[in-house]
């Protein structure tokens, strides 16, 4: 079997699980919780030999939340 992207496993959490529709309110609400809590620690240092710029990571999680905000 070929391995799943990650859009395929999110798809797949929130279409083939046990739960139902609740999978899909799970696992917007665990995105938005770790989105909040990325953006509330704050910008961090820039680390050079980062594998993800940490400020990418922050602006991503910022952009999360401010879109799942206006939903």
């Amino acid at each position: 079997m070929k391995p799943l992207n990650n859009v395929q496993k999110v798809t797949h959490l929130m279409t083939m699980n046990p739960g139902g529709p609740l999978a899909q309110a799970f696992v917007i609400e665990a995105v938005r919780r770790y989105a909040v809590e990325t953006v509330a620690a704050g910008k961090p240092e820039e680390n050079p030999r980062a594998i993800i710029c940490p400020t990418a990571w922050h602006d991503t999680g910022r952009a999360i939340v401010s879109q799942l905000d206006h939903w």
